[in-house]
């Protein structure tokens, strides 16, 4: 007899060795605490997964604004096959946390293979702690408060010719300022796009002229979203031009921006 949770093994009274059932829920315990899931998909050790209101385990989707991450195999289970997942606890040995530095944050890949990763642009929602010894705490919840970081690139512009950039600010956030730094009084239009096909605007700005001195710098804001489905990541695409108007052939521009990352 085992216990619905945690999958106690339950030794009959007067049993002559206890010894094996002790010593397996000893590591049960150490382990965390577990729950009763039935599969819904063949799921394998060391991914992570959500329940559906139809009670089923399947993978888990950072990509989705529905999918929560509910619980992580420690073992294979076949679809259609009920057994225990964790809920909350450590895990060890599976090599999942390997490349992580202790402390640091893990979350799902967002490839949707529902493993685990260090880190990735469009992170949103973490899932658990790295330890010492490649331990892996799963513990999943939401990231509340934004990332501040900052992306640059740099583009040997020439006038009249519309140049491609890529920026990483997550899948969705708000820009607060974008910096372009010249070496010469050029007319500068700077587009940003939430596809690598550039076709869904998300900013347009033209500056007054770049130059060393007194950079061009637009701290308007504005809110964004990754849209294109080709590229599970937080890419931002941008286009850059010299416009006809300036007085120089080329010149090397450097960009700045300035991201909230939320996801």
């Amino acid at each position: 007899m085992s216990t619905t949770d945690q999958n106690f093994s339950l030794p009959s009274a007067g049993q002559a060795d206890w010894d094996s059932d002790l010593n397996g829920n000893f590591t049960i315990i150490s382990r965390g605490y577990h729950t009763l899931a039935t599969a819904g998909v063949d799921i394998a050790t060391g991914q992570i997964v959500t329940v559906n209101s139809d009670g089923l385990a399947r993978l888990f989707d950072p990509n989705s604004l529905t999918n929560q991450p509910h619980l992580f195999a420690y073992k294979a289970v076949n679809s259609g096959e009920q057994d225990t997942f964790l809920l909350q606890g450590m895990v060890r040995s599976l090599a999942i946390a390997s490349p992580a530095i202790p402390g640091h944050t893990l979350f799902a890949s967002a490839t949707g293979s529902a493993y685990v990763v260090t880190s990735y642009s469009a992170a949103d929602r973490p899932v658990g702690i790295a330890t010492y010894e490649d331990g892996f705490f799963f513990s999943p919840g939401r990231a509340i408060f934004p990332e501040f970081l900052t992306d640059s690139a740099e583009v040997s512009a020439v006038t009249g010719s519309s140049h491609l950039f890529q920026l990483d600010g997550g899948a969705g956030g708000f820009v607060r300022h974008l910096t372009a730094i010249g070496n010469s009084a050029d007319l500068v239009e700077v587009q940003l796009w939430s596809n690598s096909a550039r076709t869904s605007p998300l900013y347009e700005t033209i500056s007054g002229g770049v130059s060393v001195v007194g950079s061009f710098r637009d701290q308007a804001g504005f809110p964004f979203w990754n849209t294109d489905a080709s590229t599970i990541s937080g890419a931002i695409y941008g286009t850059l031009q010299v416009l006809s108007a300036s007085t120089v052939g080329s010149d090397t521009i450097g960009l700045s921006v300035g991201f909230e990352r939320f996801r």
